[in-house]
């Protein structure tokens, strides 16, 4: 299950294809989440909010895995973790 935006990370110039540097950050959380339903809503809300971050999680992990990817540096893990903690649901950062 995965809600992933689409963001352009090449340039073409003269039908030739550079990749542009980038400052690619990954965070990774622990949360509790086991259901499908409440994945999905988090997903929701979090693209609703961020639409240029890719995430998604991995319930067949043991940790319940949520993966943030930004392009461009920047992830709001305070906000992150407080939206999923006012859905009733425990998070943390995975270290």
């Amino acid at each position: 299950m995965n809600i992933v935006t689409k963001n352009n990370n090449t340039l073409a110039s003269k039908n030739e294809v550079h990749p542009i540097e980038s400052h690619r950050v990954v965070e990774v959380f622990k949360t509790n989440i086991t259901s499908e339903q409440m994945a999905n809503r988090i997903l929701k809300q979090l693209t609703a909010l961020w639409p240029e971050l890719k995430v998604n999680f991995d319930l067949e992990d043991c940790d319940k895995i949520l993966r943030v990817e930004s392009e461009n540096g920047k992830i709001e893990i305070e906000e992150i973790l407080h939206l999923v903690k006012e859905e009733k649901n425990n998070i943390t950062i995975l270290t």
